[in-house]
């Protein structure tokens, strides 16, 4: 598992996919990570993460660019060609734990803090283990 602290690097979109005829939900984001490279210099890590089904689409409103968040989960790193026909890569985080930062702002001008359970879902006895 991997665990850093970000800002996302714009808003959200959720669009709707069709994975095996099935159609489903899921929210894009792009988080920066900034850090301190051994030479004293600082470095961006850039993730692109994916929330599948309604959460994400639930999440939206909170997830705004510059936003800081807390992320964990598991990377996994995407080959592509870019726009040029160069290899490149992307590291990914699909359905991480996200955990918002910061205060959220009210329509009245007070500050509230955010708090972004992770969906939880009823045990299924039936399962084997």
């Amino acid at each position: 598992m991997t665990n850093f602290v970000g800002n996302i690097t714009k808003d959200a979109v959720t669009r709707k996919v069709d994975v095996a005829g099935v159609p489903n939900l899921v929210t894009d984001f792009s988080v920066a990570e900034n850090y301190r490279k051994g030479d004293g210099t600082q470095g961006t890590q850039y993730y692109r993460i994916s929330i599948w089904g309604p959460r994400g689409a639930k999440l939206m409103e909170y997830l705004k660019k510059g936003r800081a968040v807390a992320v964990t989960g598991r990377v996994k790193t995407r080959a592509y060609m870019d726009k040029n026909g160069n290899p490149a890569a992307q590291l990914e985080m699909s359905n991480p734990t996200i955990q918002l930062i910061g205060k959220n702002s009210t329509a009245e001008g007070e500050e509230e803090p955010v708090d972004l359970d992770p969906i939880t879902e009823e045990p299924d006895n039936d399962k084997p283990f």
